[in-house]
């Protein structure tokens, strides 16, 4: 693998890999430091006010954004390097991939049976539930536990895929350990959390303290805007446009998001209950 392939993968891990996105869907906000705020105005003004037509087409693009960075999220999880060196893995992630569609699937159920409930008590009892909200945040809620759920079971298995262990048989062993140590297991995942909340709020520190006035001085300095704009809604191609901007301004926001959490990751590894010692024990068992 060339300099290029070792970019790159290190790139799309810096991007996706950990609990990476949870600070966007936590907070939404943090999106828009690295978007115009008059650009966005007019992509979301045109799009509601004369291209409502397009909302649906803005619904099915932005899912196939969000599958997007899903896969590439299980994809950074599973393989720690090229997946052709860990073919025994591929089998995994198909298996968690196709378990997303599902995951979604439900997801989108439920939403259409929470749309239709909604309809029917507005109609027959002029009682107006609160739709785009309930979907905005179940929707929310449901990404976050998805991704605490990936992050957290790749913690716990770590130290027993660095020793070369099939994801299978590293999870048998953990769940065989946390069987043993139930409270040991719920201080440790208290941790995570902990240190995950705190990683987010540091991130929000820092992009409203360094980061934002950063960008802002230095297109001052070079007369030119150094963040996404968006464009209005006219076509097609508008709407794609402004879904890959987002997706862009989504993935930044993680690029610089990943020093925090490498370092919180740090402090983790060096407080894992599961020693190498007991690793090794494992591994010598038939």
């Amino acid at each position: 693998m060339n300099r290029i392939q070792q970019s790159l993968r290190y790139l799309l891990k810096a991007m996706c890999s950990e609990y990476n996105g949870i600070q966007v869907f936590l907070y939404p906000g943090t999106l828009f430091y690295w978007l115009s705020g008059s650009g966005l105005l007019d992509s979301f003004s045109s799009l509601m006010s004369m291209r409502m037509h397009f909302l649906p087409l803005v619904f099915f693009t932005v899912l196939l954004a969000y599958v997007a960075f899903m896969v590439l999220k299980i994809y950074t999880t599973i393989f720690d390097g090229p997946h052709r060196i860990y073919p025994k893995r591929l089998s995994d992630f198909w298996d968690h991939v196709i378990n997303l569609h599902l995951y979604l699937f439900l997801t989108v159920i439920v939403l259409m049976v929470f749309f239709v409930l909604s309809k029917f008590v507005s109609y027959y009892y002029g009682i107006d539930l609160p739709l785009r909200q309930g979907v905005w945040l179940f929707f929310r809620a449901f990404t976050i536990l998805l991704i605490l759920f990936y992050y957290i079971r790749s913690m716990w298995i770590r130290p027993f895929k660095q020793r070369e262990f099939s994801l299978r048989r590293s999870e048998r062993h953990c769940l065989a350990w946390m069987s043993r140590h139930f409270w040991a297991t719920m201080k440790y995942t208290a941790v995570m959390l902990l240190l995950v909340l705190v990683a987010i709020r540091l991130y929000l520190i820092v992009i409203v303290v360094i980061i934002s006035p950063v960008l802002s001085v230095l297109g001052s300095l070079i007369g030119q805007k150094l963040i996404i704009e968006l464009i209005p809604v006219f076509s097609m191609g508008s709407i794609f446009y402004n879904v890959f901007m987002l997706f862009a301004a989504f993935m930044l926001s993680n690029l610089f998001f990943y020093p925090i959490i490498k370092l919180g990751q740090s402090l983790l590894m060096a407080m894992h209950p599961i020693s190498i010692k007991q690793v090794n024990h494992a591994k010598s068992e038939k």
